[in-house]
């Protein structure tokens, strides 16, 4: 599995690093270092002594992703057969999208929010982009992530479980993982408006079919691992994914991203959206 892991030196990114560590056969990894050089204006300075400040910052810029660059292949040199370290200068969604362009790496891994970026709500701006335009899967770290032995998939549909099937024929994770496949039977609000519930036949018929379609995603899963179960949830699927989370502390959960032409500030599909935004979990998104 190709890896590409972006770091800016911050403490999400010490946690990526880390993370890189509970992939299993990870047969090239990549770390991307992006100096982000800041637009210093100094109107009331001569234009060379602007300059010479715009130099000192770009220089201690460079040496803080040298330094981090350092670190982490001191971490995973040797744990993985191919190592490639690389600094670049510009926008660092910008770059870190055209190196996945370029490399073409089955993962790409990040940090949820970097030093100095503006949060967009609970994610960094950069990883947010990332994962807005990216074509492979991306994992996004909030947390320390030392080691995957637990793993919560929510999935909706049979595109779904494709995307799932070929993620994990790749052999992300170590053979001894669970994994627990989640698919939630929304129950709209409007059928408890005024005292009304929703009709038990109709909720038992979508409680079978969802059953059936997670014994079916199971055994299409089977090849990949074999410790694989299945879970209904019933109710609004943004809260009971959290929900289910909270309550099994899984050390990874995964989605997918539906319709990722409309992905905006407020769309990765509202579902995805709630759920990257509120989990405290590491989250992998998949394509």
């Amino acid at each position: 599995m190709r890896v590409l892991l972006a770091i800016d030196g911050s403490e999400h990114a010490a946690h990526a690093t880390q993370a890189v560590l509970s992939l299993s056969s990870v047969s090239r990894l990549t770390i991307l270092h992006v100096i982000d050089l800041p637009r210093l204006t100094f109107s009331m300075l001569g234009p060379e002594i602007a300059y010479d400040l715009s130099k000192v910052a770009e220089e201690a810029l460079r040496k803080d992703g040298e330094q981090a660059l350092t670190r982490a292949e001191c971490l995973l040199s040797g744990k993985v057969k191919h190592l490639d370290i690389q600094m670049e200068e510009g926008s660092p969604a910008e770059l870190i999208l055209s190196v996945a362009k370029e490399e073409h790496p089955d993962l790409i891994l990040m940090g949820a929010r970097g030093r100095g970026q503006v949060e967009e709500l609970f994610l960094g701006s950069v990883s947010q982009r990332v994962l807005t335009h990216a074509t492979c899967p991306v994992l996004i770290i909030n947390r320390p992530l030392t080691e995957i032995r637990t793993v919560l998939f929510a999935i909706q549909s049979p595109d779904d479980v494709q995307k799932v099937r070929q993620f994990l024929e790749k052999h992300p994770f170590h053979p001894q993982i669970e994994i627990t496949l989640l698919s939630v039977v929304p129950i709209p609000r409007s059928l408890f408006r005024g005292g009304v519930s929703a009709p038990e036949g109709k909720i038992e018929q979508a409680l079978q079919s969802t059953e059936s379609f997670l014994d079916q995603a199971v055994s299409q899963l089977k090849d990949s691992y074999n410790s694989i179960k299945g879970y209904v949830g019933l109710g609004a699927p943004a809260n009971t994914i959290l929900e289910q989370a909270s309550v099994t502390e899984p050390d990874l959960l995964v989605m997918g991203i539906h319709h990722p032409s409309t992905i905006t500030r407020f769309v990765l599909g509202t579902v995805s959206h709630t759920v990257l935004h509120q989990a405290t979990r590491p989250i992998l998104v998949i394509r």
